[in-house]
């Protein structure tokens, strides 16, 4: 009788990372590490019999002997067997930090662009396939799995069908090469939005999600995968392992007059958030003339109690009586507006910062 087989998969910490485009970039590199014991803890939790990484464990550029001391550590806690595959952002060569000789001998890494097969047990075999610097061309297109039993890829690159928007393609491949090698299912990394693929044998494609947020606008799970292989049946359980948020909050100013006006705006949107959110705000609406927006007050009067904050001023300020006194197009359609609104109609009051900025180009609800 078969045993289960289980293994933690993640992906994408991008230990060192730097956050250049937001204040607290330190707290969130430090979240990182804090993730990755997060994923070593699941681990030992589940009595994993594999960890495995998909990928872009940390930056290359930045990552030094302080990473490699923490990662080793980590590893070596987990204990049992651990297979990393490179991946654009770690890729292996002579000087990363997977070829270092203080490597824990319980981790394996695969070193070459080429398909190696490790079994796990008797009717589970893990192939695994690692960046070099070098680009490592279609990992799929010419692999065939041919062991008896269920067979795992381990692989860092990028779904053709789901690339999300600006993510660069690298290592791609499709779910009809996956298939087509023979692989029972794929384990991987580089989209940092969590997502499992699956047909009617089971899943066949799965990306873990980086433990924490990266960057703003990343979609699906953040965390790791726990696989289970039972009498040739796979399982897959997204663990949230996430304690960060990246927030993009809009603030709508409504025709305000005066800063405290602005403040009060963004004390009410921003109440809900905490120390571990880190919001990105965008001002928008029209705003009476004169009307300060003092970025740096902002950012120390609510920063504290936030992650970090960052403040885009999309306000457009306009004079709404003087504007309808334009000989144009403009003027016209201001003063038919502000006539409705003196008359008591709410709405034609609510369109006078839409039509004002919409002619400034600005044509955003």
């Amino acid at each position: 009788m078969a045993a289960q087989t289980t293994i933690v998969h993640c992906a994408d910490v991008h230990l060192e990372t730097a956050f250049t485009e937001l204040r607290g970039g330190a707290r969130r590199r430090a979240a990182l590490a804090d993730a990755f014991v997060r994923v070593v803890d699941l681990a030992l939790e589940r009595k994993a019999d594999a960890l495995t990484i998909g990928g872009d464990l940390y930056e290359a550029d930045r990552a030094g002997p302080q990473t490699a001391r923490f990662v080793f550590e980590q590893l070596a806690r987990f204990g049992g067997p651990v297979f990393v595959a490179p991946g654009n952002h770690d890729p292996y060569s002579a000087r990363s930090l997977y070829a270092r000789d203080d490597r824990p001998p319980n981790v394996r890494v695969f070193a070459e662009p080429r398909w190696a097969a490790y079994r796990l047990a008797a009717d589970v075999t893990l192939y695994g396939f690692g960046h070099a610097p070098a680009d490592p061309g279609r990992p799929f297109a010419n692999a065939r799995f041919d062991r008896p039993g269920t067979r795992i890829a381990l692989v860092h690159g990028s779904d053709e069908d789901r690339c999300p928007p600006g993510k660069r393609a690298t290592a791609p491949f499709t779910l009809a090469e996956i298939v087509a090698s023979g692989a029972t299912c794929a384990l991987t990394g580089h989209y940092h939005g969590g997502t499992v693929i699956a047909d009617e044998t089971g899943p066949r494609l799965a990306y873990p999600g980086s433990p924490e947020p990266i960057k703003f606008g990343e979609r699906g799970a953040h965390g790791a995968l726990v696989m289970t292989v039972e009498h040739g049946r796979v399982a897959l359980e997204s663990v949230a392992l996430a304690r960060t948020r990246l927030v993009d909050v809009d603030v709508p100013l409504d025709d305000a007059a005066s800063e405290h006006a602005v403040l009060a705006a963004l004390e009410r949107v921003l109440t809900p958030f905490g120390r571990d959110d880190f919001v990105r705000v965008r001002l928008q609406g029209t705003v009476a003339p004169g009307t300060r927006v003092d970025r740096d007050l902002i950012a120390d009067r609510f920063g504290s109690g936030l992650g970090a904050i960052e403040v885009i001023d999309d306000t457009v300020a306009a004079d709404y009586a003087a504007i309808a006194r334009e000989p144009n197009v403009r003027g016209r359609a201001v003063a038919d507006l502000l006539a409705r609104a003196g008359a008591g109609d709410a709405d034609a009051r609510a369109a006078l910062r839409y039509a004002v900025a919409a002619f400034a180009g600005d044509v955003r609800p």
